[in-house]
């Protein structure tokens, strides 16, 4: 063994640590934590994304959900593996008993090649918080880094995100106190009582990781049980171990046992108070090397029957782990096994020595599986969803030229269009003939139209209904017997009625002139109404007012008028009307009947029409 000793002795000089070349200060470490922090950080959250994708799974198919769960555990220790290597790189130098013998192997390339077996229970002795990490990575190397079971404490199921991956990834939590701890574990080890099912059962006897409070603690309990108290580790627990061992050992042909030292440690100073998380990724300073010695043991050789002996074979195995590490601290190493078997069919199964290498993938691009389910996830939505982005900023942009757009005085249509209004035109009275017209406009914004629509209610609102039953014409309502509405049109006192351009019977026409209502809707960009009076008329002044609806103006209401009389000269400023041949009234005003205007849709536009009472002197045909 010496001699085997001596050459990897000095490929350990040749090799030193990675952590002897890291730089450290306060503007390094501050570097390190942000780098360290966002990566880990993104990681987790993104294994905890990929664990919550597939919870749906354990509704379908268990199988499928367990296999689910094993992928992001793989995220898991490819997470720690290179966040280790990057942030606290370190050494691991591994070695076995020749019970373990063909099992631990080495690669070409310098790597570790674990050959064990799929369903095993994983002991180890307790020295700081990362032990854990080590152990997982060693389950990297045997290809089981996804089906691994861990049994903690129940404070470290409230972490937040490490807490819920943790629980996700079925690991068990135990309150230390067995009454209460019996049950949760019994279903737990259940579930992984079967024999097909890949699972490493990783435990650590002791309960808690050595330090100098648990020191004294473990001191305490071996004087008050006058057994043999360890100097470097605690007492272990037998009951939880021995559990495991009587509900699983059908199915679990092994227990493999793992005793682990941390290079760089003084004689009576303690591990977890030197390789604090913080100092070894944050400041940079991790262990020199990691040193591991494995054995395995055959679960029907242990004496999980009986509580008395399985006690004192724990305990004598805990002697045993101690008396390694007191040898450890005097030469720096764990024996190495470099015996050889031979096999019955010819071969030659060695043991592996030493076997030195790094904590890392075995590929660079491993890591990426961490963040592989949300990155496919995220492109499969960019794929269907991929466009919304820039469609849902192109309609900000276009509401916001519209609004742009209609703030300005010649999109006075739009605005029209789009809020409900009323126009009111007043013509020229007979004493001033030739006057301008009068247009007043009131108009609403959409908002503001519902909300005045909501105050009054719908039998006071002035936007007519669209299900409202439609007026009759003038001649509908005189075959029901109804009688429209009348408008009286009186002359003003004193003054000269204006003359109406009429056509003749004989087709003899003049020009058609415009009202003032026409003028104002030509204005606002309607097409002119048009009025339609039978029998020649003095008007003196005539209101009309009219309702749109807010959808369009394109197509606004007609009146029109057929006057049947002579033909007569208007003043040039008289509104302009349209007028049938008829003969001409003189004398007293008349009194015309008015059917009110309908709304535009698909009715017929109604016809304003002007009945004379005629005169004595008047022949009407």
């Amino acid at each position: 063994m010496v001699a085997a000793s001596g050459p990897i002795m000095a490929k350990v000089k040749t090799r030193p640590g990675p952590a002897t070349h890291i730089r450290n200060g306060e503007y390094s470490a501050a570097t390190r934590a942000l780098a360290l922090g966002s990566y880990f950080i993104s990681g987790c959250m993104a294994i905890n994304a990929s664990q919550f994708l597939g919870a749906p799974l354990y509704l379908i198919n268990k199988d499928w959900y367990n296999s689910w769960i094993a992928f992001t555990k793989q995220s898991w220790g490819l997470l720690t593996a290179s966040m280790t290597q990057c942030w606290a790189p370190t050494v691991v130098r591994v070695s076995g008993h020749k019970s373990v013998r063909g099992e631990l192997l080495e690669t070409t390339d310098g790597n570790l090649l674990s050959n064990f077996p799929e369903r095993m229970i994983l002991i180890a002795n307790h020295q700081i918080y990362t032990d854990w990490l080590y152990l997982w990575w060693v389950a990297y190397t045997n290809g089981m880094h996804g089906r691994i079971y861990v049994v903690l404490k129940e404070s470290l199921r409230r972490i937040p995100v490490i807490g819920w991956g943790m629980q996700f990834s079925q690991f068990i939590f135990l309150k230390r106190n067995w009454e209460e701890d019996k049950d949760q574990l019994a279903a737990h080890l259940q579930k992984l009582n079967d024999a097909v099912a890949p699972m490493w059962l990783m435990l650590f006897p002791e309960g808690t990781n050595l330090h100098p409070v648990t020191r004294k603690a473990s001191k305490k309990w071996a004087a008050k049980n006058k057994i043999p108290d360890m100097q470097h580790q605690l007492l272990p627990r037998s009951k939880g171990l021995q559990f495991c061992i009587q509900q699983l050992r059908k199915t679990v042909p092994y227990v493999y046992d793992c005793t682990i030292a941390y290079e760089g440690v003084p004689t009576g100073q303690y591990a977890s108070e030197i390789f604090t998380i913080n100092a070894a990724y944050f400041g940079g300073k991790p262990p020199k090397s990691v040193n591991m010695y494995w054995r395995r043991f055959d679960v029907w050789s242990i004496p999980s029957d009986n509580d008395r002996d399985f006690d004192n074979w724990l305990r004598a195995r805990w002697i045993e782990k101690d008396q390694l590490l007191d040898n450890y601290q005097k030469t720096g190493r764990f024996p190495a096994d470099t015996g050889v078997d031979e096999l019955a069919d010819g071969r030659k199964r060695r043991g592996a020595g030493y076997i030195e290498t790094e904590i890392k993938p075995n590929k660079w691009y491993e890591y990426l599986q961490v963040f592989a389910p949300v990155g496919m996830l995220a492109f499969v939505l960019y794929m269907f969803y991929g466009g919304l982005p820039k469609r849902f900023m192109k309609d900000i942009g276009e509401r916001a030229v519209e609004q742009s757009q209609l703030e300005g005085p010649e999109n006075l249509e739009q605005l029209i269009n789009s809020a409900p209004r009323i126009v009111e035109v007043d013509s020229t009275n007979a004493s001033t003939v030739g006057a301008p017209s009068k247009i007043k406009i009131t108009q609403q914004t959409p908002a503001a139209a519902k909300k005045a629509i909501r105050k009054l209610g719908p039998k006071r609102s002035s936007v007519p209904s669209p299900q409202s039953k439609p007026k009759p014409m003038p001649g509908q309502a005189a075959r029901t017997g109804r009688q429209p509405k009348k408008l009286n049109v009186n002359n003003a006192a004193g003054s000269k009625p204006p003359k109406l351009h009429a056509k003749s019977e004989v087709g003899a026409t003049s020009k058609p002139t415009e009202t003032s209502h026409a003028v104002a809707n030509r204005s606002a960009g309607e097409a002119p109404e048009k009025l339609e009076v039978k029998h020649g008329t003095d008007v003196s002044q005539v209101k009309v007012a009219a309702e749109t609806k807010p959808k369009s103006i394109s197509n606004p209401k007609k009146l029109s008028t057929h006057n049947v009389g002579s033909k007569t000269n208007a003043p040039p400023a008289a509104p302009k009307l349209r007028v049938g041949a008829q003969p001409k009234l003189a004398g007293k005003s008349s009194k015309a009947k008015v059917a009110p205007a309908s709304d535009k849709g698909n009715h017929p536009p109604k016809k304003l029409e002007i009945k004379p009472k005629p005169d004595d002197n008047t022949t009407t045909k």
